[in-house]
């Protein structure tokens, strides 16, 4: 047991140090740090290694290009709701370098505000297209280029 934790904490930290992750990491990591991370210098820090530089975001309020602008819209959404988080409904799908999944948003423990579906490209390990479709509520924010 001892081992195979070991092992586990190893791998997070090289996956902290910038090591490439595969698309299913790549969205957790979204998930779970990106988009609830309500400090912008620490998400953008992140993003710096989780994202290529060329990224695009598409979702139902526009298209955004580079980690500057998807920072900026994230600060946007953390700012109008700074409790909300993200849950991945299932499992995360993957072929090749693309990842899919399904999500709720919403306060911890209260039922889904709003739900969704993220598709997700890596490229070299790295966020570099990811589409965000609305399924059902209303997001309370939504941002253009």
């Amino acid at each position: 047991m001892a081992g195979k934790l070991k092992g586990k904490i190893v791998t997070l930290a090289k996956r902290n140090e910038g090591e490439k992750m595969t698309a299913a990491e790549l969205m957790h990591h979204n998930f779970d740090k990106i988009f609830i991370e309500l400090d912008p210098v620490k998400r953008e820090a992140m993003m710096r290694n989780a994202y290529t530089e060329d990224c695009v975001w598409i979702h139902p309020g526009g298209r955004l290009v580079g980690i500057a602008a998807v920072n900026e819209a994230a600060s946007e959404i953390r700012k109008h709701i700074p409790e909300y988080r993200y849950r991945v409904v299932g499992d995360i799908r993957t072929m090749h370098n693309v990842g899919m999944c399904r999500w709720g948003s919403g306060l911890p423990g209260q039922p889904f505000r709003y739900t969704g579906t993220d598709v997700l490209e890596e490229r070299d390990g790295r966020v570099a297209v990811f589409y965000t479709f609305i399924d059902s509520g209303t997001p309370p924010v939504s941002s253009t280029e």
